[in-house]
Protein backbone atom coordinates (compact mmCIF):
# COMPACT_ATOMS: atom_id res chain seq x y z
CA UNK A 1 0.00 0.00 0.00
CA UNK A 2 0.97 3.57 -0.39
CA UNK A 3 0.79 6.04 2.16
CA UNK A 4 -1.30 9.11 1.62
CA UNK A 5 -1.23 12.57 4.02
CA UNK A 6 -4.91 14.35 3.99
CA UNK A 7 -6.05 17.81 5.67
CA UNK A 8 -8.71 17.17 7.85
CA UNK A 9 -10.41 20.03 10.31
CA UNK A 10 -10.42 19.06 13.81
CA UNK A 11 -13.63 17.59 13.95
CA UNK A 12 -13.53 15.47 11.17
CA UNK A 13 -10.17 14.20 13.00
CA UNK A 14 -12.04 13.54 16.31
CA UNK A 15 -14.90 11.66 14.49
CA UNK A 16 -12.11 9.57 12.65
CA UNK A 17 -10.35 8.58 15.68
CA UNK A 18 -14.03 7.95 18.24
CA UNK A 19 -14.95 5.31 15.14
CA UNK A 20 -11.93 3.88 15.01
CA UNK A 21 -11.60 3.29 18.71
CA UNK A 22 -15.05 2.35 19.09
CA UNK A 23 -14.75 -0.40 16.42
CA UNK A 24 -11.41 -1.21 17.24
CA UNK A 25 -9.80 -0.58 13.87
CA UNK A 26 -6.98 1.48 12.93
CA UNK A 27 -8.14 5.01 11.27
CA UNK A 28 -6.54 3.60 7.66
CA UNK A 29 -8.69 0.90 7.62
CA UNK A 30 -11.80 3.35 8.57
CA UNK A 31 -10.82 5.81 6.09
CA UNK A 32 -10.13 3.03 3.34
CA UNK A 33 -13.27 1.13 3.79
CA UNK A 34 -15.49 5.00 4.17
CA UNK A 35 -13.69 5.38 0.58
CA UNK A 36 -14.51 2.06 -1.20
CA UNK A 37 -18.44 2.64 0.20
CA UNK A 38 -18.70 6.55 -0.94
CA UNK A 39 -16.87 5.31 -4.38
CA UNK A 40 -18.02 2.18 -5.44
CA UNK A 41 -21.97 3.25 -6.16
CA UNK A 42 -20.24 5.97 -8.60
CA UNK A 43 -21.26 3.83 -11.69
CA UNK A 44 -21.18 5.89 -14.90
CA UNK A 45 -24.43 5.52 -16.49
CA UNK A 46 -24.23 4.18 -19.84
CA UNK A 47 -26.61 5.88 -22.50
CA UNK A 48 -29.49 3.39 -22.93
CA UNK A 49 -29.68 4.55 -19.04
CA UNK A 50 -29.70 7.94 -20.09
CA UNK A 51 -32.25 7.57 -22.88
CA UNK A 52 -34.15 4.55 -22.31
CA UNK A 53 -37.60 6.57 -21.90
CA UNK A 54 -37.01 7.73 -25.00
CA UNK A 55 -37.37 4.45 -26.60
CA UNK A 56 -40.55 3.77 -28.80
CA UNK A 57 -41.14 7.75 -28.36
CA UNK A 58 -40.60 8.37 -31.96
CA UNK A 59 -43.38 7.94 -34.52
CA UNK A 60 -42.85 6.38 -37.99
CA UNK A 61 -42.07 3.80 -40.16
CA UNK A 62 -39.20 1.13 -38.43
CA UNK A 63 -37.42 1.34 -42.21
CA UNK A 64 -36.65 4.84 -42.89
CA UNK A 65 -35.97 3.85 -46.69
CA UNK A 66 -39.37 3.43 -46.90
CA UNK A 67 -40.59 7.45 -46.44
CA UNK A 68 -40.68 9.50 -49.49
CA UNK A 69 -37.88 12.09 -50.12
CA UNK A 70 -40.18 14.96 -51.16
CA UNK A 71 -37.85 18.05 -51.45
CA UNK A 72 -34.79 16.43 -52.06
CA UNK A 73 -34.76 15.67 -55.74
CA UNK A 74 -37.01 13.04 -55.72
CA UNK A 75 -40.10 15.37 -56.24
Amino acid sequence: METVTLKMERKHITLLKEQAKALGRSQAAIVRDLIDQHLAGKKRPSLYDLTKDLCGSVRGSKNLSTRPLTGYGRD
